[in-house]
């Protein structure tokens, strides 16, 4: 059973949503640290609560919905054998990848100026 949930988030793209989505806003929470910016602690708290209300949105609709050419579709809708386009492993891994090593740098320069 739970594999074939696994199968079935992996089918969906519920994965990589949720990880994209995890990314960006981690790089978004280290731009809100960045003390040049002089963000008060009520506004940072406030960015983190959007962003996990946000993150519950969007698995949501990932699950719920899948982005075809001709536009948003359920995904109830979609035959389980039928091809979407997807990006590849490798731009997925390289916009992955980028995004870290931005917020790496983010956080480096932070250490570097205090």
């Amino acid at each position: 059973m739970l594999s074939n949930l696994f199968s079935e988030l992996k089918r969906r793209n519920v994965l990589k949503v949720a990880l994209t989505y995890t990314v960006i806003a981690w790089l978004l929470i280290q731009l809100a640290l960045i003390p040049a910016l002089e963000m008060s602690s009520w506004a940072i708290k406030t960015l983190v609560v959007l962003l996990v209300i946000g993150f519950i949105v969007v698995v949501f609709v990932s699950w719920a919905y899948e982005a075809t050419p001709e536009g948003m579709k359920r995904t109830t809708d979609i035959s389980p054998t039928e091809v979407l386009p997807t990006w590849s492993r490798k731009k997925f891994t390289l916009f992955i990848l980028s995004t870290a090593a931005l917020a790496a740098g983010l956080l480096v320069f932070d250490l570097l100026k205090r």
